[in-house]
């Protein structure tokens, strides 16, 4: 069962949200569209119940994105420090329990726990070994001439696929992330790829012009599209750390 991300602060907080969209006379819908964020993601932060979102800083990106819009100004609440308050109430029981643990029942998994490897050492060294030690007599010249035939076959595939792999750059996306970041990819003004990422996360994707990426904490993430860097910390917000780069004909 997973812990409800909800606070008496987050829904005070959310009903401003709600509030403050009515007045500008905006439906969940048409605020979902102008800023590409998924309707569930917006109702959520309204309602104050952050379990729907998959991390803590994609929580945070879409809050500051919404608030922006808004025009309004809210700390992010601290839904997420009861989550490890929980977490470590919920340890701190496991503990207490192994420390009751029975010690009559450990002595006896112990004892278990012996003669298991004592049996193992017995097969090992009067069953395995000699069998192991035969085969290996058993081999002659020329299947050791097979054995080297089939190491050096394997070696020159990998390197073709490699060769392939460098030469084919043509329409190909490629992002690395060195922290915590978010990236929305837009084709046709559709949403086609929404993921979070962590350090050393690696994306590729061969996508054609036109397109547009957005990404959360630009200072995390490089990228390339046909082997031509992308520069996403340059324009970013200053405060929210997203930017948007669009990709074009013109």
């Amino acid at each position: 069962m997973s812990i409800e991300l909800k606070s008496a602060n987050s829904v005070k907080i959310g009903k401003k949200f709600s509030k403050k969209r009515n007045n500008n006379s905006y439906s969940i819908d048409e605020v979902s569209k102008l800023l590409f964020i998924n309707k569930n993601y917006l109702l959520a932060i309204e309602k104050g119940d952050y379990s729907i979102f998959p991390s803590e800083s994609f929580a945070k990106a879409y809050f500051k994105k919404y608030q922006n819009f808004l025009e309004i100004s809210y700390d992010f609440p601290g839904v997420y420090d009861l989550k490890v308050e929980k977490k470590h109430k919920k340890i701190s029981t496991e503990i207490i329990f192994k420390n009751n643990f029975n010690l009559n029942n450990s002595i006896i998994i112990l004892s278990a726990f012996l003669i298991f490897l004592f049996g193992l050492a017995i097969y090992y060294f009067f069953i395995k070994l000699p069998i192991s030690i035969d085969s290996i007599i058993e081999v002659n010249e020329t299947d050791a001439e097979n054995i080297t035939l089939e190491v050096s076959t394997t070696t020159k595939t990998d390197k073709v696929l490699s060769l392939s792999d460098e030469i084919f750059i043509n329409n190909s996306l490629i992002l690395e992330f060195t922290g915590d970041c978010w990236m929305e990819l837009y084709k046709n003004g559709e949403i086609i790829e929404a993921q979070l990422f962590r350090n050393e996360n690696v994306y590729e994707r061969i996508i054609e012009i036109p397109f547009k990426i957005i990404v959360g904490n630009a200072d995390f993430v490089k990228g390339s599209y046909n082997g031509n860097d992308i520069d996403f910390k340059t324009d970013a917000n200053r405060l929210t750390r997203v930017n948007t780069v669009i990709f074009s004909n013109d």
